[in-house]
């Protein structure tokens, strides 16, 4: 039984998201997507990454100008 990640790698984060692994490069560089720096590897925390897109998703019938905001 293998035992489940807790962190991706920039190419894994990429194919489980589905973007390109630039654009996870890019919002890395950028500080926007939860990671981690050990030594010279860049780790990404599953459950940070979890929390990150959820926070970002957007519910069904409602426009992206009502989900900015905050009540």
């Amino acid at each position: 039984m293998a035992t489940p990640a807790i962190c991706y790698s920039a190419s894994e984060v990429a194919a489980v998201t589905g973007l390109s692994l630039s654009m996870v490069r890019k919002l890395t560089q950028n500080g926007v997507i939860p990671h981690v720096k050990v030594g010279r590897r860049i780790l990404y925390p599953v459950s940070a990454l979890h929390e990150w897109i959820f926070a970002r998703t957007i519910s069904p019938g409602i426009t992206e100008k009502e989900s900015d905001i905050h009540v």
